[in-house]
């Protein structure tokens, strides 16, 4: 009998045992180091798309001196009479829209990383190239080099995104995609003040191409050393980390799965997500390229001071998308707010409040100049709510073909970016008149408000089906906060 009770008391304690450990390994998963692989991943993502921004924008300030022969103290430095300036700078997106798709598929079929080192050391060429073609081939020249740029940038994002699909785990979603994603706040600021300053040097405007595409190729050779695919093709990471990784994105290593065209064409969220983007990537390129305009000629700033206060916004941009990746994700981990609910709330506040701040930049004239500043940099946090909303909608419907689904939103939504541009010079006959902005502003307001409003309608953060099965037998771990994650 005292035997009996021995081994009952010795079962009952080995199935307490394993139920304790259990517990244990299903909330305390070991992630790994705290700066691990991923990590290293989206910092050197996050550097590729500073200098890579900082080659899109640059133009936006730079052309100003282009055609200014007052801006540099050398009498050496080049300057045209171009009439065409916003060709010039819309010229970047006839091409950048043309590869999307076929990035994002061949990203995520043959691997990211050596299609986007080619597109980018392609892309930097043709930057450094840009005032070799203006003296030989006047605008003509610049635009195709403009060209060569966008067909090699319209690698950028859709690898980006395949990358963060194989890297971001679920939980850590919204943070790392804005660490990330910062670069492109980054590029902006580096690109924006960089190009006033050098522009105004002895050096003049042609160092500004000179120097930011060295740049670009000294980042390509980091990407080459440290950039990998996927966990299971990086031999530093540890196998806590890899094991975490793949566990939370519920994917297994050797899983190679059809791409399921009709099901992504033929989703209504992946539409509704495709006409915010459309409204959203309108209201990116008039900013992008309009606005230096309309600070140095509606708000009489001068080039140098055109570039800082650019880059202003950009800032605010940068911290807000921060502390709102942290805030997303801390809501979600906690069980506050389901995801849904999360991603609501942020693409309520990016949606509405950067349609208000474009309404009220529409009514400032020259003597409130320094409103404009702090609207645009609102604007900038508002716009960085996103990330933690619809800009990474499409990871949550399927990690697996999130750079394809996106190489499909941006291809067809970079369309507008070509657009706002040539309306832009359409509407605005005289970059002086206060009220030829308004128009503009008003109506990508609008846009905005009608394409963001479609999609909240139809928004998900569910996990498609045809994004393929589960890893079988695997735990599911609890949700980790952003704390862990920084070792705060």
């Amino acid at each position: 009998m005292g035997l009996k009770n021995d081994n009952i008391i010795n079962v009952e304690r080995k199935s307490f045992e394993n139920k304790v450990t259990g517990f244990s390994n299903k909330t305390i998963p070991n992630k790994g180091p705290k700066f691990g692989s991923r990590h290293m991943q989206c910092v050197l993502v996050m550097s590729g798309l500073t200098f890579a921004i900082a080659m899109r924008t640059n133009l936006s300030v730079a052309i100003v001196a282009m055609v200014d022969n007052s801006t540099s103290p050398n009498p050496e430095v080049p300057t045209y009479t171009w009439s065409n300036t916003s060709i010039i700078l819309s010229s970047f997106f006839w091409s950048y829209v043309s590869l999307q798709l076929v990035a994002g598929y061949l990203g995520r079929t043959y691997g990211p990383k050596y299609f986007l080192l080619s597109a980018y050391l392609f892309n930097c060429c043709a930057h450094i190239l840009i005032p070799l073609a203006a003296e030989h081939l006047g605008s003509t020249g610049v635009i195709v080099c403009r060209i060569f740029q966008g067909f090699g940038q319209s690698f950028l994002y859709p690898s980006t995104h395949v990358m963060l699909g194989q890297w971001a785990p679920f939980e850590e979603r919204s943070t790392l995609g804005n660490i990330a994603f910062s670069g492109v706040g980054m590029g902006s600021i580096f690109g924006s003040t960089a190009t006033g300053y050098i522009a105004e040097s002895w050096l003049g405007w042609p160092y500004v191409f000179y120097i930011m595409g060295s740049l670009g190729l000294v980042w390509s050779i980091f990407w080459i050393l440290f950039g990998y695919d996927s966990p299971a093709k990086d031999p530093r990471i540890t196998e806590e980390e890899r094991k975490y990784i793949q566990s939370s994105l519920k994917q297994e290593d050797e899983l190679h799965l059809p791409v399921p065209w009709k099901k992504i064409f033929t989703c209504v969220q992946v539409y509704a997500l495709l006409i915010w983007h459309a409204s959203s990537i309108w209201c990116y390129g008039l900013m992008m390229t309009e606005i230096p305009t309309y600070l140095s000629k509606a708000m009489n700033y001068n080039i140098k001071s055109s570039g800082l206060v650019t880059s202003i916004p950009t800032i605010f941009s940068l911290i807000g998308g921060i502390i709102i990746g942290y805030t997303s994700d801390w809501l979600i981990n906690n069980n506050y707010v389901k995801i849904l609910t999360a991603r609501r709330i942020f693409s309520v506040i990016s949606i509405f409040g950067h349609s208000a701040c474009l309404i009220c930049l529409s009514f400032l004239d020259s003597s409130q100049a320094h409103w404009s500043v702090f609207i645009l940099s609102l604007n900038g946090v508002f716009t960085s709510a996103s990330m933690a909303g619809p800009s990474v909608a499409h990871l949550d419907l399927s990690p697996r073909f999130s750079g394809i689904i996106f190489g499909f939103l941006n291809g067809i939504g970079q369309c507008f970016s070509i657009l706002s541009p040539l309306v832009a010079q359409w509407v605005i006959t005289d970059p002086t008149d206060v009220s030829m902005w308004r128009i503009l502003f008003l109506f990508s307001a609008g846009f905005l408000v009608v394409g963001g409003s479609i999609y909240l309608v139809f928004m998900t953060a569910t996990r498609q089906e045809w994004d393929g099965p589960e890893i079988p037998q695997q735990p599911k771990n609890k949700k980790i906060s952003v704390v862990s994650l920084t070792g705060i």
